[in-house]
Parts: C-alpha cells; sequence; structure tokens
C-alpha cells in the first residue's frame, strides 16, 4: 500500500511541476510599461490659460495719436496658475514671444496673409501699466498658494507716422499670436 501511495504522490508531484512550468511560460507573453513626468514646476497653468483668444475689438485709426508708439483699444486679459505648492520656490515671472513686429522688436507684429500694416500689439503688466517687451520676463509675482491670476492689458500700438495726407496705419483684419512662459524662482 505504501508504495502505491508513493506512487501516486511521485505522480502528483510531476503534474504539479508541469503545471507550475505552464504558468511561468505564459507569465512572459506580456509586458507593463510604466511611463509619467516629474517636474519642478510648483504649479500648473490653468486650461482657460492655455490657449487663450483676446478679441481686441475695433478701434479708428482717428483714436490713435500721430506719433509712432501711440496706442489704442487696450484690452485686459490674464494668464492664471492652479494647484500651487512649491515651498522652495516663491515667485514666478511670465515671459510673451512672438512675430516681432518689422519697425519694434518690443510688440507683436502681424501674422497671416492679408494683414494691416503699421499696427502691431502691445503687451502691458497690469500692475504697473508699463509696457512688457517681448522676450523679456516680467518683474517677479509672489505665488500664494492654491491660485494665481496676472494680469496682462494688449493694445493696439502706432508704427508708422502718416505721410502727406495719407496714414501709416491700414485698415483691415489684425492677427497677432503670442506665445508665454512661466520661469518659477
Amino acid at each position: 500500500m505504501f508504495q502505491k501511495i508513493g506512487k501516486y504522490t511521485a505522480l502528483c508531484g510531476s503534474s504539479m511541476l508541469i503545471v507550475m512550468a505552464a504558468a511561468t511560460a505564459q507569465a512572459a507573453d506580456g509586458q507593463v510599461e510604466f511611463t509619467g513626468v516629474i517636474n519642478d514646476n510648483p504649479c500648473t497653468i490653468n486650461s482657460e490659460s492655455v490657449k487663450k483668444s483676446v478679441d481686441m475689438g475695433q478701434v479708428r485709426i482717428a483714436d490713435f495719436a500721430s506719433t509712432v508708439g501711440s496706442t489704442a483699444g487696450s484690452t485686459p486679459f490674464s494668464i492664471s496658475l492652479e494647484n500651487c505648492s512649491g515651498p522652495t520656490l516663491k515667485n514666478a515671472s511670465i515671459k510673451f514671444s512672438g512675430q516681432q513686429a518689422v519697425t519694434d522688436a518690443t510688440v507683436l507684429g502681424m501674422t497671416g496673409e492679408n494683414q494691416i500694416t503699421g499696427v502691431g500689439i502691445q503687451i502691458n503688466d497690469a500692475r504697473t501699466g508699463s509696457k512688457l517687451a517681448l522676450n523679456t520676463a516680467s518683474s517677479d509675482y509672489v505665488l500664494r498658494p492654491q491660485g494665481n491670476t496676472f494680469d496682462f492689458t494688449a493694445s493696439y500700438v502706432r508704427l508708422a507716422a502718416d505721410t502727406d495726407e495719407v496714414s501709416g496705419i491700414g485698415t483691415g483684419k489684425v492677427n497677432a499670436l503670442a506665445s508665454f512662459d512661466v520661469t518659477y524662482k
């Protein structure tokens, strides 16, 4: 009787080894890939600020002073950051960039076909009202926990003087595109 139990036990043990070997072979048929991102930004850009459209409205040529650099049609806009929580990074600055105007590299030029001439878009820091030149970081904003909104204004700016009773500013569509970068400090 011991011999029968021994053979039966040996047979069961062999079957378990075959099953275990088969299970091990099946485990090698798949894989799991792990991906993610780690960054040191203490905030995220609010989804409404990622791709923003600012309607500058209509202005008349007569709304501009005759001097180059005069502005018209100031329009407010904001960039918001959320989920802010950076114990070591306490400040942020904003830098706008884009196609520069041909005659003034500090303001946005027009993009696309059939664009108006003699005008650009000037961005101002709403805190001070001062011009924020393209490719130049704003002064620092203090980051508050959770959410922050940074306010700016955009204005049409005259880039060409009038000559012999002809306006230096054309009429028509205005399209300009700016990108912005947030630098944390």
